[in-house]
C-alpha cells in the first residue's frame, strides 16, 4: 500500500523523497490521495506537474476537507482563483 501511495504521489510531480515525507503525515496523505484520485477521475492517469503542485498545495493548506472536491475542480479546470493564485 505504501509503495502504491508513493507511486501515486510521484505521478503528480512530487519527488520520491517528498512523497515519502508526505506519507508520514497520515492526515495529509489521506487528503492528498483523495485529491489525486479525484483529479485522475477527470484528467486520466497523466497529471502534469503544474496541476500536481497546485493539488499538493491545496491539500496541505485545506482546513475543511468537505471543500476538497470544489477546490480540486478549480485546479483541474485551470480556473484562476485568489485561493490558488496568491
Amino acid at each position: 500500500m505504501a509503495a502504491d501511495t508513493v507511486s501515486l504521489f510521484t505521478s503528480i510531480g512530487l519527488s520520491e523523497q517528498k512523497a515519502k515525507e508526505t506519507l508520514k503525515n497520515e492526515a495529509l496523505s489521506a487528503v492528498l490521495r483523495e485529491a489525486v484520485l479525484q483529479a485522475q477521475a477527470v484528467l486520466g492517469q497523466s497529471i502534469d506537474k503544474v496541476i500536481g503542485t497546485l493539488i499538493y498545495n491545496v491539500s496541505t493548506r485545506l482546513k475543511d476537507t468537505r471543500r476538497l472536491g470544489f477546490l480540486v475542480g478549480y485546479v483541474i479546470n485551470k480556473k484562476k482563483s485568489p485561493l490558488i493564485c496568491s
